[in-house]
């Protein structure tokens, strides 16, 4: 059992330091109220405590990353937000520029250790549970989602090294890229291969000189693809080695960095970024690899089962996606509540004096009901997301095929449902500002912008039910589906 190192540059540290009792916190973002009592009541999270994997944890270091996470996200990501709006990433003669105030959430990020709450001990990270992960993530997401994106696709494609690379790749990679000195992506998406991946064009040849390949190709709708935030940024891309078989058992999984670990740049070049309906802070790229024939790449795990170690950070990114769907739509309810507080227009159904003082608007029943709406969403689909992090930590404690199949089964739903219905709460928070939330001054037009490719990247959801139906349901005759009715019969029992 590895030892938790003392926490001189991470979460804690940087509690006791910049962030001591400078913000008044109201609860912006979501209610930590409910946060706290899913984590502590529901979902106890202090059992965990009791697991080996834990144990060098406590409740106070669950409190005081909780603590942190809420200023950080407060004081730093969430003032961000508009700006990266307005200003957008820039690209300019083969370079992408990420909006300045994007540095400041980088650095802070960089010196609470939030690119690896939950990674091992041993791998530089503060091995937090996945859900004490999730909940943090979500006070950041829900403050700026375009800046979260940056912190977590390194962290996604550094766990794949960590998975299935070679002692060389670990060696190379991981600990500048847990720290966020190197940041990462995923590279699937080819201009005519979207959700059909099988389609990809990408090609790896050996060198005859060495142990990489040559890779040629061009991937593009790629989050974060670059910019200026580090010095390099480390691509798991998917390609198709020379002979390799037709389809989807042809793919084969590759690391190719930006710049080779002695700086030389390593052919990967920027044709350019999207001009997105949301998200501007958060650049997308048009990516060619190898265009000048001096691209290299390294193999990562076997030939040919590319997708399937791809899959790991899909699943993760899909779950992810979810996350940050109801991240937005928990901080355009907050926006409304306060708004519909605040704001006074008209008087009760049953007041006929015209001469009576008007009241804010949340004691109309079509703003209620509006927020009500808004709220159980919210609510309950952070409880599911949470609820998936608790299998996932149960699952890195100790194997439990029941665990496993019943989070294969629900992370479709986390991310279709959850992107889909987000919307139309975002949409609802928007009606109950009426004309002034159609306008920016406040951000919940920006979060319905913003919130509108949720549904569409990490698979559609059309794509979601179809890995839902296709897959889940009927694998093991339906076993994860039984096991899903049988402890929500338990927990209706047990509530009774």
């Amino acid at each position: 059992m590895c030892t938790r190192p003392e926490y001189g540059e991470g979460v804690l540290a940087v509690r006791t330091t910049w962030t001591k009792g400078t913000a008044t916190m109201s609860d912006q973002i979501t209610s930590m109220r409910n946060l706290r009592f899913l984590l502590y009541e529901v979902l106890n999270i202090e059992e965990l405590l009791g697991k080996a994997y834990y144990e060098d944890h406590s409740k106070e270091t669950f409190d005081m990353a909780l603590e942190t996470a809420e200023q950080v996200a407060e004081e730093i990501f969430k003032p961000a937000l508009q700006k990266m709006d307005a200003e957008g990433a820039q690209f300019a003669d083969g370079k992408v520029t990420v909006p300045e105030c994007m540095h400041e959430v980088y650095k802070v990020a960089r010196e609470g250790g939030w690119m690896a709450t939950s990674v091992p001990f041993e791998l530089g990270g503060q091995q937090f549970p996945v859900m004490m992960d999730t909940a943090t993530s979500f006070l950041f997401a829900g403050a700026n989602n375009a800046a979260h994106m940056y912190l977590l696709l390194g962290t996604g494609a550094a766990n794949l090294i960590a998975s299935f690379g070679s002692d060389e790749l670990k060696e190379t990679y991981l600990e500048k890229m847990y720290s966020g000195e190197w940041a990462g992506t995923m590279a699937l998406t080819e201009p005519q291969a979207g959700s059909s991946l099988a389609d990809i064009t990408t090609t790896a040849v050996k060198a005859e000189d060495g142990d990489y390949y040559w890779i040629k190709g061009t991937k593009c709708f790629i989050s974060a693809g670059d910019h200026d935030l580090t010095d390099n940024i480390v691509h798991p891309v998917l390609a198709k080695i020379e002979g390799a078989p037709p389809g989807t058992k042809g793919i084969s999984l590759f690391i190719v960095p930006k710049h080779l670990p002695s700086g030389e740049f390593n052919d990967v070049g920027t044709d350019g970024i999207e001009h997105k309906m949301g998200l501007k802070g958060s650049s997308t790229a048009v990516l060619a690899f190898g265009a000048n024939d001096n691209c290299r790449a390294w193999l990562l795990g076997e030939e040919h089962k590319g997708l399937k170690y791809m899959f790991q950070l899909m699943n993760h990114a899909r779950l992810y996606t979810g996350l940050q769907a109801v991240a937005a739509a928990s901080h355009a309810y907050r926006v409304a509540v306060e708004y519909a507080n605040e704001r006074e227009q008209g008087r009760k159904m049953t007041e006929k004096d015209p001469t009576t003082p008007q009241i804010p608007i949340i004691n109309h029943a079509d703003v209620r009901l509006m927020l009500l709406k808004q709220k159980a969403f919210v609510e309950g689909a952070i409880g599911l997301i949470l609820y998936c992090a608790r299998l996932a930590d149960n699952l890195l404690c100790e194997e439990n095929e029941a665990d496993d199949n019943l989070l294969g089964l629900l992370t479709p739903c986390v991310k279709a449902h959850g992107s889909d219905v987000a919307f139309d709460s975002i949409r609802l928070a928007v009606q109950v500002l009426g004309g002034a939330g159609f306008c920016e001054e406040l951000p919940v037009a920006q979060l319905l912008r913003d919130s509108k490719v949720f549904s569409i990247y990490e698979g559609s959801n059309g794509i979601q039910a179809l890995d839902l139906l296709g897959r889940k349901v009927v694998r093991q005759g339906g076993a994860a589906v039984q096991e899903l009715a049988k402890r929500m019969g338990e927990t209706i029992a047990a509530a009774k």
